[in-house]
């Protein structure tokens, strides 16, 4: 079955990244796509599914609250953990190894508390101020319905650039090592693809060009960081860079409709 390696990459990726049941078969001798080309799909699953808020007639800043925490508990605050420990290691740490060291360790510093604390609350006012200027209408609706699904599918699709331009580190076996994978131009226009479609419901296409140019700095800097800090990537800093953009896309969001 030709779509049978993209289905079984697919679960794969929805099993690892979110909160949502499927039985996967693990075996490696099962052909599948590398899971993390859908990231940026699981993305837009998470986006459509916490959106339901919008159908309400709340307040700007209840929505938001409820839409964030629903993406938060879908994918187990999956992406928002490594944005702690990598805080905690990353700006705690003295050299190399005592930063993968910190990120190993479960327990929360201050700043896992600090960073955490500034994300959500960043989201919650960005996003809150974003939903107030969208005019009431279906078409308002369809706006903010595709902004919001674009933050989730953008924002995954930084991990995918930094593991494949950046070298993994780690200290011992680690879980995200099996998850790492180099993709093939195929694998990346698929993984492109829900950034482009939509991108251009949310967006004019100037402001999505300019978003891309934007991000392809953000990125340029995220990777001069790491390299200094840790000579590389892990899986925690994967989700910072994923908390990262979802804080930096909003933002965009509300320049663009400001």
């Amino acid at each position: 079955m030709i779509l049978g390696p993209y289905w079984q990459g697919f679960k794969r990726s929805l099993v690892t990244y979110t909160r949502i049941p499927l039985k996967v078969d693990w075996s490696d001798e099962i052909e599948h796509t590398p899971a993390v080309c859908f990231l940026p799909w699981v993305g837009l699953i998470v986006g459509l599914v916490s959106a339901w808020p919008l159908w309400f007639d709340w307040s700007t800043s209840l929505q938001a609250l409820l839409m964030l925490l629903t993406a938060v508990l879908l994918t187990g605050g999956f992406h928002e953990d490594g944005l702690m420990d990598s805080c905690d290691g990353l700006v705690g740490g003295w050299d190399k190894e005592q930063r993968l060291s910190i990120m190993k360790d479960s327990r929360i510093g201050s700043y896992a508390a600090l960073s955490i604390w500034f994300s959500l609350t960043l989201k919650w006012l960005l996003l809150s101020e974003w939903l107030q200027i969208i005019p009431d209408s279906f078409l308002g609706f369809i706006y903010t319905l595709s902004g919001w699904c674009l933050v989730h599918v953008i924002a995954r699709f930084i991990p995918i650039v930094l593991m494949n331009t950046l070298d993994y580190v780690s200290l011992g076996h680690s879980k995200a090592s099996s998850m790492i994978a180099k993709l093939q131009p195929s694998q990346w226009l698929l993984a492109l693809l829900p950034c482009l479609l939509i991108g251009v419901l949310a967006f004019s296409v100037f402001d999505l060009i300019i978003t891309f140019v934007f991000l392809a700095v953000l990125l340029l800097l995220m990777r001069l960081y790491l390299r200094r800090k840790i000579s590389g990537f892990n899986g925690d800093t994967l989700g910072a860079s994923e908390q990262v953009g979802e804080i930096f896309i909003i933002l965009c969001l509300l320049v663009s409709y400001s």
